[in-house]
């Protein structure tokens, strides 16, 4: 038997998460908060895809790339500094992995 909780959202919840989405930016925009505001307040926790994301963001934005395995050895050093760099001000330095770590392969 599957567990409901990993069952695709039924048709009543995507219309009720297309509604909710439709009034909270209604509400929003009644009060002159943009997305800029909205979003600069918003926490959600990291994931390995949302960081993934900024790296894909930053080769989209830097080299015009749309995927990650397009990116050159280069490139992909110097989106990893420019995140390491940004980390580091948080106090967080997580270091490249190398051929020696005992981890399985990763495409970044």
């Amino acid at each position: 038997m599957e567990n409901k909780l990993n069952k695709q959202r039924t048709n009543a919840q995507n219309r009720s998460l297309h509604l909710y989405c439709s009034q909270l930016a209604e509400e929003l925009n009644e009060v002159g908060i943009t997305q800029r505001v909205f979003l600069q307040y918003l926490e959600v926790d990291n994931s390995a895809e949302s960081v993934k994301s900024v790296f894909r963001a930053l080769g989209k934005a830097k080299y015009g790339k749309e995927s990650t395995s397009k990116l050159t050895t280069k490139e992909c050093t110097d989106i990893y500094d420019e995140i390491n760099r940004n980390s580091s001000r948080l106090g967080i330095h997580v270091a490249w992995p190398n051929r020696d770590f005992d981890a399985p392969e990763y495409d970044v």
